[in-house]
Formats: C-alpha cells, sequence, structure tokens
C-alpha cells in the first residue's frame, strides 16, 4: 500500500478533478459513478470563464453520500472570502460535513486587467484563508488586511455544520508550501511528479508549520493531467493534446521538474508551441513537444507504467493524495477511463499489488 514517508499510518488518497465545461445531467451521472469506483474526492474546477464549481459541487452533493467535495481552487479577488466561506458552509450542510475548500493565488487574470504579480496574490491568498476561517468561526473580531477587511458586523447569520472546514492549498511554489504549512490541512501540488521537488515543498511545509506553532505537517498531494492506456502512444499523445492547451503557463513548473525552458532546443520548440497554442492551432502544437516534456509534467503511460511511477514516488517523496485529472485516458468516455485507472492503478496501490 503507498503510504506516507514521514507517517506510515496514513494511506494515500485519490482524487479526480473535472472540468466546468459539462451539462447538469453529466455531472450527476459522473459524480455517482466516482463515488461509486471508490475514489476519494471529487474537485470542480474554478476556472474563469467555465461554469461556476459552486452550482455543480451542490449538485453532485446532492446525488452522492460519502465522497468528500469542493472547488480547486478559489481566490478571494474573483469572490470575497465572505462569499466564499458562505458557499463552503453551504456545500458542507448539504453534503453532511463532506466540503473541502481548494485556495489559491488564482489564475487568468489578465482577463479582467486584475493585479496578478506573485507578490500580490500570495499576500491576498494569505488574506483569504485568514478571513474564511474566521467567518467559519463566527468570530466578529475586525479584520484590517491590504486587501480584505471586515468589521465587528461581517458575522454569519447561521451556523455553519463544522466551523472548521478543511482547507487545501492549491499551488506548486515554495512560498505558497511554506504559507500552507502554517495556515492548511492539505497542499495540492499540479503538473509536479519530481520526488526532489515533492522534498523541497514538503520542507518548506515544515518550515511553515514550526513557524506557525503547529504539532502536525499538512498532507502533500500532487497531481495534474493524466492519460493512462492500454497503449502507451495513445496515451502519449492524448495528454500532449492536453498540454498543448497549458503548455505556455507551465513553463515555471518545467524548471523545477528538472526541464531548463531556456536550453537552446527546448527554448526553440516552446517558442512554437506558444505561438500555435495561443492561435488555438492545438494538434500542431501537440505535435511539437516532446516525450520528456510529457514524462515531467504529466502522468501518461500504461497502468503498469503509471502504477510504478506512483510507487517511486511514494516511496521517495511523503505524498498523501493523488489527483487525477483530464483526459484521464483513452477510452470512450470519461466513465471508462476512470474505470480503467481504479481497477489497474488505484486498486492495485491499495492492495499492496
Amino acid at each position: 500500500m503507498l503510504l506516507r514517508k514521514n507517517n506510515p499510518d496514513l494511506s494515500v488518497k485519490f482524487y479526480v478533478a473535472l472540468q466546468g465545461d459539462k451539462t447538469p445531467d453529466q455531472y450527476i451521472r459522473l459524480g455517482k459513478r466516482i463515488e461509486k469506483m471508490g475514489f476519494d474526492r471529487i474537485y470542480v474546477y474554478d476556472d474563469l470563464m467555465y461554469r461556476p464549481a459552486w452550482p455543480i459541487l451542490n449538485l453532485i452533493a446532492s446525488h452522492t453520500s460519502h465522497i468528500q467535495l469542493g472547488p480547486c481552487l478559489v481566490n478571494g479577488f474573483y469572490r470575497h472570502p465572505a462569499i466564499l466561506a458562505e458557499n463552503a458552509a453551504f456545500l458542507d450542510e448539504l453534503s453532511g460535513g463532506r466540503s473541502v475548500l481548494g485556495v489559491g493565488r488564482g489564475a487568468f487574470f489578465d482577463y479582467l486587467n486584475l493585479q496578478d504579480s506573485e507578490a500580490v496574490t500570495r499576500k491576498a491568498c494569505e488574506e483569504t484563508i485568514l478571513l474564511v476561517k474566521r467567518f467559519l468561526a463566527k468570530s466578529d473580531q475586525p479584520f484590517n488586511g491590504d486587501y480584505f477587511q471586515a468589521n465587528e458586523k461581517a458575522v454569519f447569520r447561521f451556523e455553519p455544520l463544522r466551523k472548521e472546514i478543511p482547507i487545501i492549498m492549491g499551488s506548486w511554489n515554495e512560498k505558497m508550501a511554506r504559507l500552507a504549512g502554517g495556515l492548511c490541512d492539505e497542499m495540492q501540488v499540479a503538473e509536479s511528479w519530481d520526488p526532489a521537488y515533492m522534498d523541497v515543498l514538503y520542507d518548506q511545509m515544515c518550515r511553515g508549520a514550526d513557524e506557525g506553532g503547529r504539532h502536525t505537517v499538512p498532507v502533500l498531494s500532487t497531481g495534474g493531467i493524466t492519460c493512462i492506456s492500454t497503449d502507451r502512444d495513445a496515451a502519449y499523445q492524448k495528454a500532449k493534446e492536453t498540454l498543448a492547451v497549458y503548455l505556455p503557463y507551465l513553463k515555471g513548473i518545467m524548471a523545477k521538474n528538472g526541464l531548463d525552458p531556456e536550453r537552446a532546443d527546448l527554448k526553440e520548440a516552446l517558442h512554437q508551441i506558444d505561438h500555435l497554442s495561443k492561435k488555438g492551432q492545438f494538434a500542431e502544437a501537440a505535435a511539437l513537444i516532446p516525450n520528456n516534456v510529457v514524462d515531467a509534467l504529466s502522468l501518461a503511460g500504461t497502468p503498469g507504467q503509471v502504477k510504478e511511477r506512483l510507487e517511486n514516488l511514494s516511496r521517495s517523496a511523503p505524498i498523501g493524495g493523488i489527483l487525477f485529472s483530464p483526459p484521464y485516458g483513452t477510452g470512450k468516455t470519461i466513465e471508462e477511463s476512470l474505470e480503467l485507472i481504479m481497477d489497474k492503478v488505484v486498486s492495485k496501490l491499495r492492495a499492496g499489488k
């Protein structure tokens, strides 16, 4: 069984992320099926210009009974921390205490001409988490941050089911990992499968926990673009098609995963991929993505290859959760691809086979 290196009593959990591009009926069907398969948590992306996460999560909550549910991720700029806390509390009540809250710096700020520098978004994320905790606890202490404020009148007019809802930091940034160590219950890393970098992030979480006077370190989870198939080449090809959309925004994490985006041959390829991707020519961009970039930024291959990779990762780094994100696989349906992941990867890892 996969275990966290620093805590042999805690087994790894397995999550599925859904995009905001489906119909209500599809979310009901997928939510019920994912729960029945045996996954531990469903995230719904709260990406700008897609369907919003909260109504989708409430819909799934109404048709499931025990799987954890939450957005991944929200930020205080698109919705004030008070609104985030209200939504998290309502989802928690509706689901019977199954709500989690994925918070991060956010993205796509350029769409709305908002400030997006790391210093601004990191501080705003910290204030968002502190304010969400304050609202859930029904505190009336005034809050005066750099970006958000609340006076003594800003107190819930209802009783939350739980005054503490698990907060998950979504980031691959070392400074954010330190922040997560002091404030959060878990850190969800994306597009990074490098054991050495996972240890770097975990060390920052430990430092943050120590600075915050905490006696435990939050769970460290990783995940991202996943494509598992019995046909390795088909898995890599479909992973490339997804990476073609996001690669222009992943250069920072590439360096953390051992690939230098400034290396001459890779720099030229990335320049062409950027150009094609931003023009919407994703098929042409995908054709230029090398396999080593797929290996660095996604979880792709046959079930056996992926299982071995996750086992090696868990032995080398303190991983407590694995998130599977689209496209999942090469099956005719999402359910078919997720069934393959559960039957040939997750179930075997849980059984220690």
